[in-house]
């Protein structure tokens, strides 16, 4: 009689190789788990996270001249209302006095002086940061979308980064001031019928900000999904996709808003938190972006439309 042969594999290897079968069971148990492990695969074997990371680089770069524009435009208001820069002066003086006041007077003097050609630089720095980040985001996009490398054309590509960072800009500036506005609404009639010191009605307030939110985040997700992948796959199909990346924004931006809030008194983060903590949460929604891409590309309805070129089988099939 024989004896029971035994596994002389190394431990690892049999972790590995138990920890693939069970992924592999539940991935033929649960098709919403598939779903996101055929995603995940896709993700991965398009270089998700290297794409990310191009279009976190020029998004960040583009925050630095959107700061020269806010400079150059509250420049040339003082430099056109003589009266309102005397009072700032003043009050720099008065907060200030001795040399430290002169040098922050003659600082705010040369700003004033050079709005004009400030302006220019950031905004000429803004549309080349603004398209670069585009030209980055449309072939992460589109290759997570087609499962494969997407062939470049110089003049319709910077055509279509064009007419894509203006349509990102007004859906983003509607979604914000239909967020705003509507909350401010809220707020506002809650006030005139007497409502707003009712114990717990600032839910309601909360409800319909975050409500407005997901009705602006799904927009943007459908002209990512739509516009950007440059796809004839009907809107309706890949709704679900655009709901599923509204969502997710919405958490993270919840997380960026704790993790802001945890790190306020730090004195690291008084230095580094700020711009380390942009940078890390650009960086997590464009994975998301494309993390969602690939989601909304293995949907049933989207499969049925254009079948993807790549299809990750089962683990242990």
């Amino acid at each position: 009689m024989s004896e029971p042969r035994t596994d002389d594999r190394p431990l690892v290897t049999r972790l590995l190789t138990q920890g693939l079968d069970t992924v592999g069971r539940l991935r033929r148990r649960w098709p919403w788990f598939d779903h996101l492990a055929r995603a995940g695969g896709r993700y991965n074997r398009m270089d998700g996270d290297l794409m990310a990371a191009g279009v976190t680089y020029f998004a960040f770069l583009s925050i630095f001249p959107v700061v020269l524009l806010a400079a150059s435009i509250a420049g040339l208001v003082l430099a056109g209302d003589p009266l309102l820069r005397d009072q700032l002066i003043r009050a720099i003086r008065e907060a200030v006095p001795g040399e430290t006041g002169d040098f922050l007077v003659r600082q705010v003097t040369d700003a004033i002086s050079t709005s004009g050609v400030t302006g220019i630089v950031g905004g000429l720095l803004f549309v080349y940061a603004g398209l670069r980040t585009m030209d980055k985001l449309r072939i992460g996009v589109r290759r997570t979308w087609t499962g494969r490398p997407v062939e470049a054309d110089f003049l319709k590509d910077n055509l279509r980064d064009v007419l894509s960072f203006i349509a990102l800009a007004v859906v983003g500036l509607l979604s914000i001031a239909l967020t705003g506005g509507a909350t401010t609404a809220t707020s506002w009639v809650l006030r005139a019928v007497g409502l707003d010191h009712v114990p717990g009605i600032f839910l309601l307030t909360t409800v319909v900000g975050i409500a407005l939110a997901l009705v602006g985040d799904t927009v943007i997700f459908l002209w990512l999904l739509k516009v950007v992948t440059h796809t004839r796959v009907d809107v309706r199909s890949i709704l679900p996709g655009a709901l599923f990346g509204a969502v997710g924004f919405e958490v993270l931006k919840v997380l960026g808003s704790l993790y802001l809030t945890l790190i306020a008194g730090s004195v690291t983060a008084t230095t580094l938190g700020g711009a380390v903590g942009i940078l890390v949460w650009i960086n997590l929604v464009s994975r998301y972006a494309l993390f969602t891409t690939a989601w909304t590309a293995f949907l049933p309805a989207v499969r049925r439309q254009r079948p993807p070129v790549e299809e990750a089988a089962p683990v242990g099939a």
